[in-house]
């Protein structure tokens, strides 16, 4: 039996529904800020990041180019995520986080 299980047990059933409704709503509300946020960044990409960051390069090219690395920070997060949820759960959050400078 796990630490969950064991808490879950001390629980009664109307706390257990509480905490449950309690994290699916902080979760979802955490997803929806995380998706809107990258909508936002999408549509900035398309209409202006190409000319602001590439502006040497022809209109296609700088918008294609500032999607590349919407793309790329896109395929990052859930690699990352599952690099630091891994040392996360084995040594703790407090333990993952990277040292300051």
């Amino acid at each position: 039996m796990t630490t969950v299980d064991n808490a879950s047990i001390l629980l009664s059933e109307a706390d257990h529904r509480a905490q449950l409704r309690r994290a699916v709503i902080a979760s979802t509300v955490g997803t929806t800020i995380e998706w809107y946020d990258f909508l936002l960044y999408s549509i900035v990409t398309g209409l202006a990041f190409g000319k602001l960051f590439f502006p040497k390069s022809d209109p296609l090219g700088g918008v294609l180019e500032a999607f590349a690395i919407y793309t790329v920070g896109f395929i990052a997060r859930p690699i990352g995520a599952a690099f630091f949820g891994h040392f996360g759960d084995r040594i703790g959050r407090k333990g993952a986080r990277l040292p300051r400078c």
